[in-house]
Parts: C-alpha cells; sequence; structure tokens
C-alpha cells in the first residue's frame, strides 16, 4: 500500500513538473517571437556595478561592457567597497586601459567608494543606495550588472527595449550555467540552476545580474528605501513596482551564458541557501519555493528508503515497484532539464549565446549527478528555511525579520 502510494506520489510530481516546465517554454516562445523594439531616441541609460573583491571575471566584464552597441548615451558607474578593496586597482586600470585603447563606448566612467557602511542592509543594498543618489541628471534608465556577467554586445539595447513596453517599469534576464569543464560541483549547480529559471519565470522572481528599471520609478515605488534594510536588490522589486502600477518582466533573450566550472561543493551548498533565502526574505513566493525544494527531496528519500527496507524484508513486489518508479522520476527529471535546456539554447541565440547540442554522454552526466542535485537542494531549502545568519562576500549578516543586519567586519 505505502509503495503504491509513493509511486503515485513520484509519477504525480513529475508531472507538476512537466506542467511547470511546460509553462516555462511557453511563456519563452511568446516572448521571443514578439520581441519589444528599442524606442527612438534611445533613453539615457547609466550602468551601475558595484564591487567587493576582485573577481577573476571583472576584466572581461568590464571589456564587455565597453563594447555595448547601444544607440543612445550611456554612462557607467562603479561602487566600490572601499579603496583598499582589490576591486578597486583593478577595476580602475582597466577601465583606463580600455579607454586609451578607444575601445570604450560609455560617454563616461566614474569610480566611487562605498560612503556610508549602514548596520542595516547589506554592503551591496548600500551601494546601490548611494549610487542612485550620484546618476547623472540625464539618466532615464538605469542598468545594474553583476562582476560575473560578461554580456553579450546588444545587452544594453535589449534591456532598454524590454522596459520600454507599456506598463513595464524593470525587465531582467537570467544566467544559463554551462560549465567548461563539466567538473560535478560545476554540473549540480546547472542542474539546480535549471529548475530555478523555471522556477523564477513563473514566480515572477527578478535576477540582478542583469536588471533594468526605469530611474523615474525608483524613489516613487519605494525600491530604494526597501534595499535599507535588504539582504538583495532584485527579489524584493516587484512588489514596489505593483504598488505604483508597474510591472517586473522576465527577457528571456537577456539570459546571460556563464561557463564558470571554478566552485566546490560545500561554497555551492551556502550559495544556493543564500539565493534561497532572498526569497524567503523578501517574496511571497517563498512557501512554495521551500515546497517544492523539500517536498521532492523527501520524497525521493522516502522512497528510496521504503524501497530498501522492502528489499531487506523479503517484499520484493513492493521493493521493485518503487526502485522501478525512482528510476522512471530521475529519467523524467532529464528529459525535463534537456528541454529546458533547448528552450534556453534558443532564448540565447538573439544576443549571439550558443550551446553544444546535447548527447547520450551529457544525458547521462546530467542523471548521475541528478540525485546530488536534489540532496544539495533539499539541504540548502531547509538551511534558508532555519537561517539566522548569513555570509556574503565575507561579510555577516544576522536575519531581523524581512531584513538584515551587519554583524561584521
Amino acid at each position: 500500500m505505502i509503495a503504491s502510494l509513493l509511486a503515485g506520489a513520484l509519477l504525480a510530481t513529475l508531472g507538476l513538473q512537466l506542467l511547470l516546465t511546460l509553462a516555462f517554454a511557453m511563456v519563452v516562445r511568446r516572448r521571443l517571437r514578439r520581441p519589444p523594439g528599442l524606442a527612438q531616441p534611445a533613453p539615457a541609460a547609466e550602468v551601475v556595478l558595484c564591487l567587493r573583491g576582485a573577481d577573476p571575471s571583472l576584466p572581461a566584464a568590464l571589456a564587455a561592457l565597453a563594447e555595448q552597441t547601444y544607440p543612445g548615451p550611456w554612462r557607467l558607474l562603479v561602487v566600490v567597497d572601499s579603496r583598499q578593496d582589490p576591486a578597486w586597482p583593478l577595476a580602475e586600470h582597466t577601465i583606463a586601459r580600455l579607454e586609451a585603447e578607444g575601445h570604450a563606448r560609455w560617454q563616461a566612467a566614474r569610480l566611487t567608494p562605498l560612503a556610508a557602511r549602514q548596520a542595516q542592509g547589506s554592503l551591496k543594498s548600500a551601494s546601490l543606495r548611494q549610487a542612485f543618489g550620484e546618476l547623472d541628471a540625464a539618466t532615464e534608465l538605469v542598468a545594474l550588472v553583476d562582476a560575473d556577467a560578461v554580456v553579450a554586445p546588444g545587452w544594453l539595447a535589449a534591456l532598454a527595449a524590454g522596459c520600454g513596453q507599456n506598463g513595464v517599469g524593470a525587465v531582467s534576464g537570467n544566467r544559463w550555467y554551462a560549465p567548461e569543464q563539466g567538473s560535478g560541483p560545476g554540473l549540480v549547480r546547472a542542474i539546480w540552476n535549471s529548475g530555478a529559471l523555471v522556477m523564477m519565470t513563473l514566480l515572477v522572481i527578478p535576477w540582478g545580474g542583469s536588471l533594468a528599471v526605469r530611474r523615474s520609478l525608483i524613489e516613487p515605488s519605494g525600491w530604494r528605501a526597501v534595499l535599507a534594510t535588504s539582504l538583495c536588490e532584485d527579489t524584493a522589486l516587484p512588489a514596489p513596482l505593483a504598488r505604483c502600477g508597474w510591472r517586473y518582466e522576465f527577457r528571456p533573450e537577456l539570459i546571460a551564458l556563464d561557463r564558470d566550472d571554478g566552485i566546490a561543493l560545500r561554497s555551492l551548498r551556502r550559495w544556493i541557501s543564500r539565493q534561497l533565502l532572498t526569497a524567503r526574505l523578501h517574496h511571497p513566493a517563498w512557501p512554495l519555493v521551500a515546497l517544492h525544494g523539500l517536498g521532492s527531496a523527501l520524497l525521493v528519500l522516502v522512497a528510496l528508503l521504503v524501497a530498501l527496507a522492502a528489499l531487506l524484508l523479503g517484499r520484493l513486489a513492493d521493493g521493485g515497484l518503487l526502485l522501478a518508479a525512482l528510476l522512471g522520476y530521475e529519467l523524467g527529471c532529464v528529459a525535463l532539464l534537456l528541454l529546458i535546456e533547448a528552450v534556453a539554447a534558443r532564448a540565447l541565440q538573439p544576443l549571439g549565446g550558443r550551446l553544444p547540442r546535447p548527447d547520450l554522454a551529457h544525458a547521462w552526466r546530467l542523471l548521475r549527478w541528478l540525485p546530488l542535485t536534489q540532496w544539495v537542494y533539499g539541504l540548502a531549502t531547509l538551511r534558508a528555511a532555519l537561517a539566522r545568519r548569513v555570509e556574503w562576500r565575507g561579510v555577516h549578516y544576522r536575519v531581523q525579520g524581512r531584513g538584515v543586519a551587519r554583524l561584521s567586519p
């Protein structure tokens, strides 16, 4: 009886995941079929990059920004944690080199240190609040980008076109991990992110690594005030926008390809937990996110334990049924991952991104690392649900209600 119920639950869960994946595919297809056009003249834009620590990808990220083909005027504003931060000389040297070589297409680029390290909210949020107060008077569109995002030449134009739609106050893309060497932790991150891409799209959760907002909405929406206590800038954005009659929209053509493979499993678990914690703190869909993470992991674990117990007790029919159901569930999940990858590959094409064609070896690698991903996802969700403290780039924060307070340094 229990074996049949668990087998049915696995089948039902897989069916629900199929419906979610198909809904995601339909959203992406519909939005790619009707790409928004860029208004003429293009709005004056400003790209904000917040730095703490010298990311290895920072020179490449700045070079990619310098090559933007945006037809309107735009500026670059870089807020660094301090002048002593290793990111300061690296960013200063890279920007100077790009401008000296004539490769920089921005009107102006400016570096500024974080002036005030408030006790409430994250340093990232404090840097953004400072940047919003220092924008050029002509700026109409504000774009945010992360130091590990090496964007395509048409990135800023695509952001501006998406944000220029009627009723849309902010747009963002997302990230797609395709680890270059195919390491185990890299594949675990890629598998987890595939599912996260579906959930973030359907639950309307933005990604701050490639995000644009109308400058005129930053203050009236209350977003800048929300940042005063927030851990991150993106997850909390849709609610303030909605309160003043605007909406956020995911744009699939803004998905950024990330081939980084250099992450350890322990660091990855903490990273996933922090991503989930932002949903707990700042997004009303957190209960659904938690149910997805904990429910799927517990279901697989319980089904496996019951199957092994049945086999040990000589109940071969029940054990065989559950093992077959588990194998079918995992194979079905791999098929869904390949479908999500096909959708992502299509979304990457407008800005020149390319993914290798999947083959049986790729499917086998996904199957090998999928169980570990499910286990890591479940543990990270539990950790996010119970978290009272969080560490981000060497800074420790205490969770306080819907926000955080800095503990050190």
